[in-house]
């Protein structure tokens, strides 16, 4: 990793009014207008060295669980105990260690060829293992995850890995949903069964695939319907967010981004133009160029016109103007900074200050791509070959730290859960915070 002198980037800068200040901790907003983050809520500025610890057995799981994170509700994080022979579910307190509920013993492994849980519509998490015909129903496990009652074990017609022609289960926010190619996405109940539908084609942008992300994900989804129109709706309860535009408009392409959406249409007078809404679909803003959406820009949206392209809030302002030449390979958001990746092999990664429109380092590191665990707003948290984690410095790139990765016959991973980062070394737990 080194660091770029000259910077990639020309860009004619925007300066914003407002100045703002780091975030850490609990989704907070960075700069005003910019949508909230949730951020390591420990200084990553030195090696962070353990806090609370949990092993296997004080967890109360059979010798030999290998335990991984499923996800989290907030501060509580769940997490998967592992074995030969089944599953155990169980909820952590990241901040303190303590055992919110559970084990509770799921299943047997049997002859199944996917599992995964997701949560379901707080504080539901719903857990299903596939069976090896693709005719049979799935077995599916509902936890309570505030009592830790098993309270559903059954027959699904829900899918983990895609099967033609099944509803194949997807994690939207905290919603579970069932995407069916070629016919439209369901929602799941409670008792893990198919509620609400939606028809369409049952493809997701590619935005929906995108796990590393600082800001909290929305329970907004999108799929094309019949008119080549993209259709936003609601994962919670399948509700059409119809946007408000003026009769006569042709809908084209849809983003969602944190707080609201956005739309490309063709207005009553034949010229493309892009606007954005309230998750309810009351418009915030509507910008008077002809452009187009930045697919990979999810945090933050960017619209390319001819003559550049253009960052922007929800509600219109803009923060900054770059040229139309710069590829967006990958964008990501971290407190304020706004890092533009613009080379094929994502190393080269140009920032930008959004409360002030002015450049920033160029950081050479494609840690920050395909590696990235989570961010204080100052120092990002990345995995890599080097060690099971590492800090980078973003004003200066340096690594600050590095965690080594797993030696012979040790297994480590790293974990962001909620404003926590969670390690593992083989049978233990714990979390990684700032030295006293």
């Amino acid at each position: 990793m080194t660091r770029n002198a000259v910077s990639l980037l020309v860009i004619t800068v925007i300066a914003m009014a407002s100045t703002g200040c780091r975030t850490e901790g609990n989704a907070e907003a960075a700069p005003p207008e910019l949508p909230k983050q949730t951020l390591l809520a420990s200084s990553m500025r030195q090696e962070p060295v353990p806090g609370w610890t949990m092993s296997v057995a004080e967890l109360g799981l059979p010798p030999g669980t290998v335990v991984r994170l499923v996800d989290n509700i907030g501060s509580r994080g769940i997490f998967l105990g592992i074995t030969d022979e089944g599953w155990w579910l169980l909820g952590l307190d990241v901040t303190s260690g303590e055992l919110l509920f559970g084990p509770v013993r799921l299943g047997p492994a049997g002859d199944a060829t996917a599992f995964n849980c997701f949560v379901n519509g707080p504080p539901l998490v719903l857990c299903v293992r596939q069976a090896p015909d693709p005719a049979a129903p799935s077995t599916a496990w509902v936890v309570d995850t505030d009592s830790g009652a098993k309270v559903f074990d059954g027959p699904t017609d829900v899918q983990v890995a895609a099967v033609e022609g099944r509803p194949r289960l997807e994690q939207i926010g905290d919603h579970a949903i069932a995407t069916v190619t070629g016919k439209g996405i369901y929602g799941v109940g409670s008792r893990a069964e198919l509620t609400w539908f939606v028809p369409g084609n049952g493809i997701m942008p590619t935005q929906f695939t995108t796990e590393d992300r600082d800001t909290p994900a929305s329970t907004l989804v999108v799929q094309k319907g019949g008119d080549l129109a993209d259709v936003v709706f609601s994962a919670v309860d399948g509700r059409v967010v119809e946007p408000e535009l003026p009769e006569g408009v042709r809908l084209w392409r849809a983003m969602v981004y944190p707080g609201g959406f956005g739309y490309e249409y063709t207005d009553v007078a034949g010229q493309d133009r892009v606007a954005f809404f309230d998750e309810a679909g009351n418009m915030l803003s509507a910008l008077d160029v002809d452009g187009a959406f930045e697919a990979r820009s999810i945090d933050v949206p960017t619209v390319s016109t001819e003559s550049n392209k253009l960052v922007v809030t929800l509600e219109g302002r803009r923060l900054l103007e770059l040229p139309p030449t710069v590829p967006y390979l990958d964008v990501r958001l971290t407190g304020s900074r706004f890092l533009v990746a613009a080379d094929a092999d994502h190393e080269v990664w140009q920032q930008f200050d959004l409360r002030t429109g002015e450049a920033g380092t160029t950081c050479e590191d494609e840690r920050l791509k395909f590696y990235y665990i989570g961010s204080d707003g100052e120092v990002a948290v990345t995995g890599g070959e080097e060690g099971v984690a590492q800090g980078i410095d973003l004003a200066t790139c340096e690594t600050l730290w590095t965690i080594p990765g797993s030696g012979p016959g040790e297994a480590k991973e790293v974990w962001k859960v909620d404003t926590a980062l969670i390690q593992r070394t083989d049978d233990r737990l714990f979390s990684l915070v700032a030295p006293q």
